[in-house]
């Protein structure tokens, strides 16, 4: 290919690669989404492990059926920003990160310096929240404490992180996400569900703690309730702190200008533009056409990705409400997995095993994921500051960051060890309300960045803004109420 970069800079004449079969056909349905699942993959099982297995199944129990519609809600809201950022990143090369370091008002970088100190400070919640879940699960069916199993099951996740390749974790997750699909809907199903009352949870409704959980669970209650289901939210899909390194794992995939032989080039240079001037793609019509071609690859890797994380939280609390909410169980503490169980042992008492190899895979894989996932997401933050760790790559970030994550969490292992209580301010300020400003500013960066024919359509700017004013709200309520 030869290089339409000129040494004055960009010009008119940047081409776009032609689009795969899998997103050029005339209908892009259900089978092209499948065609170019990928990178979504990571993010809806590494989710697994937090959002759908104990967050939903927790505020199933809590609320019962009335907290279905807020989980349908968040995912919805989040397929918007992942869309959004990913589209941008495909259509003009850069990572958003790197294109807030010059263009808002103010210090050179804070924009991105703020998401990456938010998402730095998350990684060790999340990992170690995960690890003392798990580890306090396999030790109250095997030996040892579950300190001590969370400490092995991180750094063993670290080391195969740190050894394995992009490859490898992308079809490791997606083994997972089909493993974990056909047991949850198998339990769903067995449990017989009030499915009148679980239809009725889509209705929007104001949740509430019932009589039981006062007397018998004075610690949840103690919680305000928005920011309970705040919590929820924020771990269903993930967060920023998984979305900033999602946008970035698309230069792997090599769509749209990412698929150049220099696509760095070209990114490098459309940071060199005068501020305040518009990205110069080029205005022709079988380009711009090939650009939106381009663009139903991240919209079907998120619409696939968001889809499985739906039904995920929406089975696990259907699943807390008919059995946890009666049975008057919260998942919680010592007990964070122990009462899902119950979910496969109605079928039959050996079931529990199906059950404990499908938690170990989805959260060991979640926990793996998360060490190469951030460390992509730090690289994205910084190197957007930093040319000089630009410059340098993904893997120069990985040395340091991977030490960090292990000293970090195995501090909250062994001091907090409640996974509540680690991830809570994560969830928060990460999946909730980060969220709804990462909304907000990719409109605003379209309007400013790109030429009108290249920005979402109508629609799809009404939909990306509502997502981002209620999960600004909600993220501005909730954090007040942490902090209150």
């Amino acid at each position: 290919m030869t290089s339409e970069v000129q040494a004055g800079g960009p010009t008119q004449a940047i081409r776009y690669p032609d689009p795969p079969g899998a997103v050029a056909g005339r209908r892009f349905g259900l089978v092209g989404a499948l065609r170019v699942f990928g990178p979504g993959a990571i993010i809806a099982s590494i989710t697994i492990g937090s959002g759908e297995m104990i967050f939903s199944a927790r505020g199933g129990a809590v609320f019962s059926y009335a907290i279905i519609w807020t989980l349908v809600i968040a995912a919805i809201a989040k397929v918007a920003m992942v869309y959004s950022t990913n589209r941008y990143m495909v259509v003009t090369g850069e990572h958003p990160m790197h294109r807030w370091a010059v263009l808002f008002p103010g210090p050179k970088g804070w924009f991105p310096l703020l998401f990456g100190v938010i998402a730095i400070i998350a990684f060790p919640s999340w990992t170690a929240g995960l690890s003392v879940a798990l580890g306090g699960l396999v030790a109250s069916i095997t030996v040892g404490t579950g300190q001590l199993w969370a400490t092995g099951l991180l750094l063993a996740a670290g080391l195969l992180a740190w050894f394995g390749t992009y490859d490898h974790m992308e079809k490791a997750q997606t083994v997972i996400v089909g493993f974990m699909l056909l047991a949850v809907a198998v339990s769903v199903f067995v449990l017989r569900p009030d499915w009148l009352g679980g239809l009725g949870g889509l209705v929007p409704q104001a949740p509430d703690y019932v009589g039981w959980l006062r007397a018998d669970h004075p610690d949840v209650v103690a919680r305000p309730v928005w920011l309970e289901i705040a919590t929820y939210l924020g771990a269903i899909g993930g967060g920023v702190y998984d979305y900033i390194g999602y946008t970035g794992m698309l230069r792997e995939k090599r769509w749209g200008i990412l698929g150049r032989r220099d696509s760095r080039e070209v990114a490098e240079r459309f940071l060199a533009l005068p501020k305040g001037e518009q990205l110069p793609l080029n205005g022709e019509p079988e380009e711009v056409r090939k650009a939106r071609v381009w663009a139903r690859a991240p919209l079907g890797d998120a619409v696939v990705s968001f889809t499985a994380v739906a039904i995920f939280a929406i089975m696990f609390a259907v699943n807390g409400a008919s059995l946890l909410h009666e049975q008057h169980q919260v998942p919680a503490e010592a007990d964070t997995l122990t009462y899902q169980a119950q979910f496969l042992t109605t079928i039959h008492p050996a079931m529990q095993y199906l059950y404990y190899v499908a938690v170990f895979f989805a959260f060991f894989g979640s926990i793996y994921g998360f060490w190469e996932l951030y460390s992509y997401t730090a690289y994205e933050t910084l190197g957007a500051v930093f040319p000089r760790i630009r410059a340098a790559g993904q893997p120069a970030v990985r040395k340091y960051l991977y030490p960090y994550i292990a000293v970090a969490s195995l501090f909250l292992v062994w001091t907090v060890g409640e996974l509540v209580a680690i991830v809570t301010p994560a969830s928060i300020l990460g999946g909730v309300l980060g969220c709804g400003i990462f909304c907000l500013a990719i409109l605003w960066t379209e309007k400013r960045m790109l030429p009108r024919q290249y920005r979402l359509s109508t629609a799809g700017w009404w939909y990306v803004l509502l997502s981002g004013l209620l999960l600004t709200a909600l993220g501005v309520i909730s954090t007040w109420e942490l902090f209150a």
